[in-house]
C-alpha cells in the first residue's frame, strides 16, 4: 500500500507544477476516470505541441504520465515494478545446445 501512496504523491506533485502549463483541472479526486481523462489531456498537448513545434516542459509531462499510468496498474493490483524487480533478480536458466 505504501507505493500506491508514494505515487499518489508525486502525481500530486507533478500535477501541481504542470498545471499552469497544460491548464490541467484540479486534482481533488483520484480514481480511473480522472486518471484516464488527465492522461488523454496530457497526451493531446504533447501531440498538439510536437504538431505546432512549441517548446513545452517534455520532461515533466513524461515524468507525470508515467505516475499515471503507474497509479492506474496499481489501482488494478498490478504493481509492474515489483514484477520487474522479481525477473531481473531471478537468474535466468538459459542453455545453449550447440
Amino acid at each position: 500500500m505504501s507505493r500506491i501512496k508514494t505515487v499518489t504523491a508525486e502525481v500530486h506533485y507533478f500535477h501541481h507544477l504542470l498545471q499552469d502549463e497544460i491548464a490541467l483541472p484540479e486534482l481533488c479526486d483520484i480514481n480511473e476516470h480522472a486518471l484516464e481523462k488527465m492522461l488523454d489531456k496530457i497526451y493531446r498537448y504533447e501531440k498538439r505541441c510536437a504538431v505546432k513545434k512549441q517548446k513545452y516542459s517534455s520532461k515533466l509531462c513524461f515524468q507525470l504520465r508515467t505516475r499515471l499510468a503507474d497509479l492506474l496498474l496499481l489501482n488494478d493490483n498490478f504493481d509492474l515494478q515489483a514484477i520487474i524487480a522479481k525477473r531481473s533478480s531471478e537468474p535466468e536458466n538459459i542453455e545453449f545446445v550447440a
